[in-house]
């Protein structure tokens, strides 16, 4: 769940206060559809902005009546994140994942960019460092609620591959290409297309998994060469698998449409850790 579960600004009734923000949370999560996938799938929660008080928000702004802390607050009794909201899962020998959290330490989108300047805060960037650094495993993944590597569009300042941000975002990409160069992946909600996107400096690679739903599909400011192994305007889902082959490890990141079907793969392979 890569954020924005719920849009409390553009579904109607618009959530202007604490009562109407939980209605839509009880509406999305009674759908029949959703009950059962969640009753069988374990699921790790992220939030965004759509679903914690407004578009591209931080810390201070209000909807209404809905404080962004009482917002902060609704999504954690909603969503089972555990004591922190950013984490990090080892799953065995091979695969380790990071979420990280974009909305509870940010700067300002307004703000000047410079050193100062953060989507994650201090304390997140030295835990996510720290702990990328001392991991063992053969690959390390992070799910971020919005790019890391994009690129998006022009009029959009609210992430780490936008303009608002490129000190912060040159900084965790360079720090990855300096300390996970060949075994670290990005997987990324926000965007209503799909891509797998190589940062042309770093070399950080980036899924987006897109929207759920072909109606949803839009927004793309189009094909990038320099970035792009792949692009498409299309709902669906990204799956990711893991298998051992002989004494290596190959890990498939799979972007699939919304019957299941695979538009594209790509694998990676390397001597397991």
């Amino acid at each position: 769940m890569t954020g924005d579960l719920v849009y409390y600004d553009s579904n109607p009734p618009r959530a202007v206060s604490p009562e109407l923000a939980r209605l839509h949370w009880e509406r999305m999560f009674s759908l029949p559809r959703l009950v059962e996938a969640v009753r069988n799938t374990s699921t790790y929660w992220l939030k965004d902005d759509h679903d914690t008080v407004t578009n591209d928000c931080w810390p201070g702004m209000n909807a209404g009546e809905l404080s962004f802390k009482e917002g902060v607050q609704i999504f954690r009794e909603q969503a089972p994140m555990g004591d922190c909201d950013f984490r990090t899962i080892r799953w065995g020998r091979d695969l380790q994942l990071w979420f990280t959290d974009g909305r509870d330490y940010r700067s300002p989108n307004t703000m000047p960019d410079g050193p100062e300047k953060t989507i994650w805060g201090a304390g997140q960037k030295q835990w996510f460092k720290r702990t990328v650094k001392e991991s063992t495993v053969t690959w390390k993944v992070l799910v971020s609620p919005t790019p890391v590597v994009g690129p998006d569009r022009g009029n959009k300042h609210d992430n780490h591959s936008n303009d608002a941000f490129t000190h912060e975002g040159d900084e965790i990409r360079a720090w990855l290409k300096a300390n996970a160069p060949d075994n670290f992946f990005v997987v990324c909600g926000d965007r209503h297309w799909q891509y797998h996107s190589v940062h042309p400096v770093s070399g950080v690679h980036e899924f987006s998994v897109g929207p759920a739903s072909d109606s949803h599909a839009s927004g793309s400011p189009g094909e990038d060469r320099e970035y792009h192994k792949f692009h498409r305007v299309a709902g669906g889902f990204l799956c990711v698998e893991l298998r051992p082959v002989g004494t290596t490890s190959e890990i498939s990141f799979q972007l699939r449409d919304i019957n299941g079907g695979i538009s594209y793969e790509a694998k990676f392979r390397r001597a397991a850790a």
